[in-house]
């Protein structure tokens, strides 16, 4: 292993291991750069080259206690995969004047996705690694529906109310099948923490309310006292000047969605991640993101802000401002270093990208 700091924790003898992302933004713009182009000349061809060269460098420059993540996924693999996901799409398409197809398509989508689920983890995990070590999933399709149906149905039965519970019986059956090595992940419970994730959610969103009704209220009165949009309204008619407005408050809204929607999903998943443990034999070591809530809420607003701003240019610089932000709050308490952990595991490798670029296709929120 490389050479590792260790800093304690207690005084009870545990380690904080942190992780570390080396990533920079200059770098990462001409890798998504020359991504962008390639794909767009070869027609989408390019873009599983794209998302594997993307995966290399993001892991690679991220570190546990000296360890260096990797990823192993084949361009050729997740092509395929996309293939299938464009065929997959065309027909969804293509069925929208046929009502029974269809909802047909709809159903066999819904009732796959248990099963999707399971190939997308396998898939995953098999080509993501630490340290020479790779992640495995071994959670079977038969106890994905039972998990998946249990969740649907809490969430059916309580109206959505009960959606910590369901969350907490989906994410159990996804952590306690990944492995990484030898050891097992588990989840703790957490649906009372999610419930109060929730609640913090409800209170970004006012706050994010408030911030782009301050914003669009120093913009509309700097437009009119400045004649600007009199201006408008004279050169090019009163009805060029609705549809500015209409784009105008379009922009907020999108503005305060992303930033509420970006928040509710990192609090959500600092703590899934806070209720994280590795566990093998006498090591037992547990997840711990410190991002301060505060923090959270400046930036997902300010990420937004610039990406609306940018037209979308900016999203390197906030992808890799946002991971780094995330790792460097993101340590490993353990009850000792991870030299317990064997070094060399059998070979876990999974070339079949299917469920993988499918699950991504109907957005399913695997956790990972």
């Amino acid at each position: 292993m490389n050479q590792r700091d260790h800093h304690p924790a207690q005084p009870g003898g545990k380690y904080v291991l942190p992780f570390a992302f080396t990533a920079t933004t200059r770098a990462y713009y001409r890798l998504w750069l020359v991504n962008v182009v390639l794909t767009i000349v070869t027609l989408g061809i390019y873009s599983a080259w794209a998302k594997v060269r993307t995966q290399k460098y993001l892991l690679g420059h991220t570190t546990l206690d000296g360890g260096r993540f990797d990823y192993h996924g084949k361009p050729i693999a997740i092509l395929k995969g996309r293939l299938i996901m464009l065929l997959a799409l065309a027909a969804w398409t293509f069925s929208e004047s046929l009502p029974l197809l269809h909802a047909a398509i709809a159903l066999l989508a819904i009732a796959a996705a248990p099963w999707l689920g399971v190939q997308a983890l396998r898939f995953r995990l098999a080509n993501t690694s630490w340290n020479q070590m790779r992640f495995r999933f071994s959670g079977s399709s038969a106890d994905s529906y039972k998990a998946f149906a249990k969740s649907w149905a809490l969430l059916i039965l309580s109206l959505g109310l009960a959606w910590p519970w369901a969350t907490q019986i989906k994410q159990r059956f996804i952590v306690s099948h990944s492995t990484l090595g030898q050891a097992r992940l588990q989840l703790q419970p957490c649906a009372g923490a999610l419930y109060r994730a929730a609640l913090g959610s409800t209170l970004a969103a006012i706050c994010y309310l408030l911030g782009a009704g301050i914003i669009g209220g120093i913009i509309w009165q700097a437009a009119t006292l400045s004649g600007f949009a009199h201006g408008i309204a004279v050169q090019f008619g009163r009805a060029t000047l609705t549809q500015l407005d209409i784009v105008f408050f379009a922009m907020l809204a999108a503005l305060w969605t992303m930033a509420t929607l970006g928040y509710a999903r990192m609090a959500i998943s600092r703590v899934l991640i806070n209720h994280t443990t590795l566990q093998l034999a006498a090591l037992e070591a547990r997840l711990v993101w410190s991002l301060p809530t505060r923090q959270m809420l400046g930036l997902h607003f300010s990420n937004t802000l610039a990406l609306l701003l940018s037209l979308g240019l900016a999203w390197p610089w906030i992808r890799i401002r946002t991971l780094r932000l995330q790792l460097q709050s993101l340590s490993l308490r353990s009850s000792s270093d991870l030299s317990t952990l064997p070094l060399h595991t059998p070979l876990n490798r999974l070339d079949d990208a299917r469920g993988d670029e499918l699950a991504e296709l109907m957005a399913l929120d695997l956790g990972w």
